[in-house]
């Protein structure tokens, strides 16, 4: 038979870890919707050939 102290300890971590995941899962949704969340900035394709200011 399984120690219930355990196993409510167990079921506290898990419940834990679930409302954790789900609150950033929120935050993101909410941030994304809001148009806030940005993942990679545009780089145009030209830019790197510019370094070092010499026109070819």
């Amino acid at each position: 038979m399984a120690d219930r102290n355990a196993l409510s300890k167990i079921g506290l971590l898990f419940m834990a870890t679930t409302l954790l995941v789900m609150m950033t899962g929120a935050v993101v949704v909410a941030d994304h919707l809001s148009g806030r969340l940005t993942i990679d900035e545009q780089v145009t394709a030209g830019t790197a050939s510019d370094v070092g200011g010499h026109a070819n």
